[in-house]
């Protein structure tokens, strides 16, 4: 059994993880509620707000006309250094939705968020920001800005100016995240999913990551498998034969992490679509528990395990990968 001891503020921030009344009810996800294709996107474009969730030069470069620009970043914390306490974690309730409001979204009209391939998944953390925040009408572009231009979209290079609106939130809705306390009381329990590449997994640092490896007992799924070719997402007979077949069940208690939480989100999100209602994201990720010195981590192929005792816890064709993976 793991035990953590540390200050009241972490007990308390502990117990509040823990109570899964802190979470709203939300309705189950499904391929037509969570993704949308390009045609569909075009003939509806006038009723929608679009949020680019790519790197800003990318933006700049090129964009579904009206599209507010709001990066990985935007709805985080990354002040200091990749694995400080609470680098890379979605910000408090209320600053979060103030970021929202800022965007022109007021939580009432329907979201479309993209991406592209050679991202990192960045409109999934869009989406899974939107979700917890207690907006359920929001969708991903299937097959992201390239679909747009395959599909005849238009093109502005004109920066969408947002006029700020009111927006609040209640309490996280879902129970989409979890925090390092959470699961390092929680290892052995739940199951807990690696969204890296396998050098990454198996020890590999690329994004300042204060050690390499993975989480004890995680298993590695790379976020981007659940790709078609056309970087479309799988449909969802064959997303749970890849899940199944690497032992996980809709029933389970899921956590997924990455670098910062942005592929795994993206993760998150296929997954519950898939009907893993149970599917987390570990939002401060690789980047928090391998920062926490007193945190095991694992190197190698193999899973490995937690030790057992005490652990004391702190507080068609893509263009390439750009800046905007950075940390991911």
């Amino acid at each position: 059994m793991i035990t953590l001891r540390k200050t009241p503020l972490l007990a308390l921030a502990l117990l509040l993880c823990l109570a899964p009344a802190a979470f709203g009810a939300e309705a189950a996800l499904s391929k037509t509620t969570l993704f949308v294709d390009a045609p569909w996107v075009k003939e509806n474009a006038s009723k929608l707000i679009f949020v680019d969730a790519r790197a800003s030069s990318l933006y700049a470069k090129g964009h579904i006309p009206g599209a507010v620009n709001a990066e990985w970043t935007y709805f985080a914390n990354v002040k200091g250094q990749p694995g400080n306490p609470g680098w890379g974690e979605i910000f408090p309730q209320d600053t979060l939705a103030k970021k929202i409001g800022a965007l022109g979204i007021n939580g009432k009209q329907p979201i479309v968020v993209y991406g592209d391939c050679g991202g990192w998944g960045q409109e999934g953390w869009a989406a899974w920001v939107f979700r917890l925040s207690g907006i359920d009408n929001v969708r991903i572009l299937d097959g992201g800005y390239h679909a747009w231009l395959a599909a005849g979209g238009k093109v502005s290079t004109t920066a969408a100016k947002p006029k700020a609106v009111a927006f609040s939130i209640k309490a996280f809705q879902g129970g989409y995240k979890v925090t390092t306390p959470w699961l390092a009381s929680k290892l052995g329990e739940v199951k807990v999913v690696d969204a890296r590449t396998p050098f990454e997994y198996e020890g590999g640092r690329i994004f300042q990551e204060r050690r390499g490896g993975h989480i004890p007992g995680a298993i590695n799924i790379p976020w981007d498998v659940v790709f078609k070719p056309d970087m479309t997402v799988r449909d969802i007979a064959d997303l749970n034969a890849l899940f199944s077949s690497h032992g996980l069940s809709p029933d389970d208690e899921i956590t997924v992490y990455d670098t910062a939480g942005v592929r795994a989100a993206y993760m998150v999100m296929v997954m519950r679509m898939a009907g893993y209602d149970k599917a987390r994201n570990y939002d401060s990720s690789f980047h928090e528990w391998a920062g926490t010195p007193d945190l095991e981590v694992v190197e190698g192929k193999a899973p490995g395990g937690p030790r057992k005792g005490e652990i004391t816890v702190e507080g068609p064709p893509c263009q390439e990968a750009t800046a905007e993976g950075q940390n991911s």
